[in-house]
C-alpha cells in the first residue's frame, strides 16, 4: 500500500513538472519544426527523457528549464539529421533542382524590410508591442491576451487592429523616407 501512494505522489510530481514546463517547451519546438506534430512527438521525447533522469527533481525550477532546453535542442538537432538521412537524392536528381536560396540582392532587401519592420515596431508604445509580441510572437489567441492583460476581449481586438494601423503607417513613412534618399 506504501509504494502505491509513493507511485501516486510521484505521478503528481511528474504531472505538475510536466505542467509548468510544456508550454515553454512546445513552444521552442514549434519555432524549431515544420509542423505541430513533430513539435508534439519532440515534446513527448523530451518529457520522457526527464522522467528518466531522476536527479532533474532535485533541481531548482530554473536548471530545469535550462536541462529540458538543452534536451528539446538535442532532439530538434537529431531530428534534422535523421530527416537529411532519409532526403538523400542521387546527384542526377540534385543537378535538376532549382536553386531557391536568396540572391545578393534579395538578401539585402529583405534585411532592410527587416530592419524598418523593427524601426516601425519600436515606434509603437509598449501596450501595442505587448500585443504583437503575444500575438505573433507566442501565438496566442484574442481571449489569452485579453486575460494576460486584464481587458475584455473585444477592446484586445480593437487595440490589435489599431496596432497594426499603426505599425503600418510606421512602415509606410519609413520606406516613403528610404525611398527620397
Amino acid at each position: 500500500m506504501q509504494q502505491l501512494n509513493m507511485d501516486n505522489a510521484q505521478n503528481a510530481v511528474d504531472s505538475t513538472f510536466y505542467d509548468r514546463f510544456a508550454g515553454i517547451i512546445f513552444q521552442y519546438l514549434l519555432q524549431q519544426v515544420s509542423n505541430e506534430q513533430d513539435a508534439e512527438d519532440l515534446l513527448l521525447e523530451v518529457f520522457l527523457a526527464a522522467l528518466q533522469d531522476k536527479s532533474l527533481t532535485d533541481l531548482p525550477g530554473g536548471r530545469q528549464l535550462a536541462w529540458l532546453r538543452r534536451v528539446a535542442r538535442y532532439k530538434v538537432i537529431d531530428r534534422y539529421r535523421h530527416v537529411a538521412l532519409l532526403n538523400l537524392l542521387p546527384i542526377e536528381q540534385a543537378l535538376e533542382l532549382e536553386d531557391t536560396a536568396l540572391t545578393p540582392e534579395q538578401y539585402t532587401e529583405q534585411k532592410e524590410n527587416y530592419e524598418r519592420l523593427y524601426q516601425s515596431i519600436a515606434q509603437l508604445t509598449s501596450l501595442q508591442r505587448e500585443l504583437i509580441k503575444l500575438r505573433y510572437r507566442n501565438g496566442l489567441r484574442f481571449f489569452e491576451i485579453a486575460a494576460i492583460l486584464e481587458k475584455p476581449e473585444g477592446t484586445v481586438r480593437q487595440l490589435f487592429g489599431r496596432t497594426l494601423r499603426q505599425l503600418r503607417a510606421n512602415y509606410d513613412q519609413l520606406e516613403r523616407g528610404n525611398s527620397n534618399e
